[in-house]
């Protein structure tokens, strides 16, 4: 089983508490680091951290020649032995510095990209996890570990080195995976592009899912954002084009744009006549059809008999993926599912209506 960003959150912070050490398993942009930046605000915290998997070994522990005579010791048949102090990184003496000044406050340490550090440099985080010391350095109890792997199954292209069994087996490993309406809520929150998110919002199957050598992550698609924000008349659309597909891979990209240039000419007014609007609609690319119903749903305030039977022949128009995004924004964000429920009893047209998202819903999860 795999959590979404929120539950995911919840999960490590159980954990910690617990006194374990919480290891997040998750695809590369899924925002894991996002995550635990999050709970560390959530809980009064101060983050540090370390990336793994740009650690060489004998970065945490470095040996350190004796400075001193007093460092030498004289045996009688053994000669010369040097007691080697060693020296640690910057991290550790920043952590154990701000532990000594705040006792109070907690404190993260998180190991990103934990399995894409070599074996020698997990080795020297053995202890460190385990046992919570480094040669004879050892943790304040306020400072809480959490690691972040990515995974290594054989239907991902990550160059990870397989975990210590001892790793393994002392770390709650907690799954996580995208969640549409938990990027959204937080896309909202951190004020990305809102072409963007309704996109996103149209197209969730885009979030981290795409046919090209390059696939979109929820960290991509931020960097999308921060992309439309900056862009004007200085550029051309080609290198708009490209800059978002160097994020999301050409053909996602292609529909992004073609999201964006719903001109005045290819909206369609689904308060027309019917037949017309079908012609019309019907003509139109999936990505458009599916903006054009989308937008429909969210402008309608007041169900008729006439709301619900255009509804029902709308969606007929869209493809699977289409009509179950339809069948999420009518059940999840529109707030229209109880009224339709409600009129399904004394309406024909919106108890098809109804049947046709239950028949949408039991798909999706045959």
């Amino acid at each position: 089983m795999a959590l979404g960003f929120n539950k995911t959150m919840q999960a490590v912070d159980l954990i910690e508490k617990s006194g374990a050490v919480a290891n997040i398993v998750g695809i590369a942009g899924i925002g894991k680091s996002a995550l635990v930046n999050r709970l560390a605000e959530q809980n009064h915290a101060k983050l540090f951290t370390t990336v793994v998997s740009l650690s060489e070994k004998g970065d945490l522990a470095i040996p350190v020649p004796p400075l001193t005579d007093k460092s030498f010791i004289e045996t009688d048949k053994y000669g010369t032995l040097a007691d080697v102090k060693f020296g640690y990184s910057h991290t550790i003496i920043e952590i154990i510095k701000y532990a000594e000044a705040n006792p109070d406050t907690p404190i993260y340490w998180f190991l990103d990209e934990f399995n894409r550090g070599t074996s020698d440099v997990q080795s020297e985080l053995m202890n460190l996890v385990l046992q919570r010391r480094i040669n004879s350095v050892v943790l304040p109890k306020q400072v809480h570990i959490i690691i972040a792997e990515n995974p290594d199954d054989m239907n991902t292209n990550y160059d990870v080195y397989a975990s210590d069994d001892a790793i393994t087996d002392r770390t709650v490993r907690v799954n996580m995976q995208t969640d549409v309406n938990d990027w959204l809520k937080w896309a909202k929150d951190n004020h990305v592009n809102q072409q963007v998110i309704n996109f996103i919002s149209d197209n969730s199957e885009f979030l981290d899912h795409g046919n090209d050598e390059i696939k979109p992550t929820p960290r991509s698609w931020h960097r999308v954002s921060n992309i439309v924000n900056q862009y004007n008349d200085d550029y051309d659309e080609d290198i708009l084009r490209e800059a978002i597909s160097g994020n999301v891979g050409p053909s996602i990209a292609e529909a992004f744009i073609k999201f964006m240039n719903l001109s005045g000419n290819d909206k369609i007014d689904l308060n027309g006549d019917l037949q017309d609007v079908i012609d019309k609609v019907a003509s139109k690319d999936e990505i458009t059809k599916q903006s054009l119903v989308s937008e429909y749903v969210k402008s309608v305030s007041t169900l008729s008999d006439d709301v619900c039977h255009r509804l029902t022949t709308f969606i007929d128009l869209l493809s699977s993926d289409g009509q179950y995004a339809i069948d999420r924004t009518l059940i999840n964000d529109s707030g229209l599912i109880d009224d339709i429920y409600n009129m399904a009893g004394t309406s024909l047209s919106a108890k098809r209506l109804y049947d046709k998202l239950t028949e949408i819903s039991f798909n999706a999860y045959r």
